[in-house]
């Protein structure tokens, strides 16, 4: 943890350090207004200007930046220190596809993702030049996720594994493919939690924390209906409105663990129990739905465009639900 976040702010002191004296910060160019778009969607971002075409730092944004950094990454390292990783063990490497009928593997996809869009907008507004934010917000976020999977092989209860290591590289590759493929923009993952036991169901037994509690948990990929269409169908198809492809398991529960009675739920294997659930849903386009305002809550609005939002869906697993508010409301 520590080394790898000092690699990281090194490297950042690097870049800053060597732009600080190469331009005055007037000369810096911006990308063209009409390129700071996300499928055909205004972009905002997080300081209200469009972001620099060459590297030129702005130093207090910079110096946050990396106070807030260092403060995430020391306070989530102490808080799985007290609760997955409290038990510790010899490094090891497991397979572990099964043990939540992979619902972990799509959070780690998104973990990776969302990661990666977080550095990128910080770096972007420290003043980094747009592609190179876009490539280090990529690095970081894989940097991150993949120390979190070595920690994981240090857990008695957990190992590393391969499969959570590959989604979090296609969680990075994803994003960044998307500054490169702009047709891959209409493809945006989403994550919904709610407390399972909100909507009359059971959190994962056993977990613990809300990361690993992946009953409570729903990965989406949201997809843009209207770009799709092409120009001779789409206006049939509002700007605002999408549709939402979800993955979800319910119940999930260890049948080995004799603190946990898995009768309530489907018997899948040996090791797990647990619903699965796939959802069609519509969604929507907040950055098309709510007006400009003005930075930083245009970046806000923009940043929740990650978050899947309840709404009417249909969800097909053990059984067949019609839902008008999903997960809380049935036809």
């Amino acid at each position: 943890m520590i080394k790898s976040s000092f690699v990281i702010f090194i490297l950042l002191i690097y870049i800053c350090t060597s732009s600080l004296f190469s331009k005055e910060i007037e000369n810096i160019k911006k990308i063209d207004s009409t390129e700071f778009y996300y499928a055909n969607t205004k972009r905002y971002s997080l300081s209200g200007e469009l972001p620099n075409l060459e590297t030129k730092i702005n130093v207090p944004y910079f110096i946050g930046i990396t106070a807030t950094t260092a403060a995430f990454m020391v306070s989530q390292h102490i808080y799985q220190s007290n609760t997955i990783w409290k038990d510790k063990a010899e490094f090891k490497i497991i397979e572990d596809g099964q043990y939540a009928l992979y619902a972990d593997k799509a959070g780690h996809i998104f973990g990776s993702y969302i990661m990666s869009y977080a550095y990128t907008e910080f770096l972007s507004s420290a003043g980094i030049s747009w592609e190179l934010s876009n490539i280090l917000g990529a690095s970081i976020g894989l940097t991150y996720q993949t120390y979190i999977e070595v920690l994981d092989g240090y857990g008695s209860n957990f190992g590393f594994s391969p499969s959570d290591f590959y989604a979090d590289i296609f969680g990075a590759s994803f994003f960044l493919a998307q500054h490169y493929v702009p047709f891959l923009q209409n493809f945006t993952p989403k994550f919904m939690y709610i407390p399972a036991d909100a909507h009359g169901e059971r959190k994962r037994r056993p977990h613990f924390a809300f990361i690993d509690d992946y009953s409570s948990h729903t990965m989406w990929m949201s997809v843009n209906v209207h770009n799709i269409l092409g120009e001779e169908y789409n206006q049939y198809w509002p700007k605002w409105l999408q549709l939402s492809f979800g993955y979800a398991v319910r119940n999930l529960c260890d049948p080995n663990d004799p603190n946990f009675d898995c009768t309530d739920s489907y018997a899948v294997n040996g090791i797990v129990h647990g619903d699965r659930k796939f959802i069609i849903a519509l969604d929507y386009n907040l950055a098309e739905l709510i007006p400009e305002v003005g930075a930083p809550f245009d970046w806000f609005v923009q940043s929740l465009n990650y978050v899947k939002f309840p709404s009417p869906a249909i969800e097909f697993g053990e059984e067949t639900k019609f839902m008008l508010v999903y997960p809380f409301v049935e036809f």
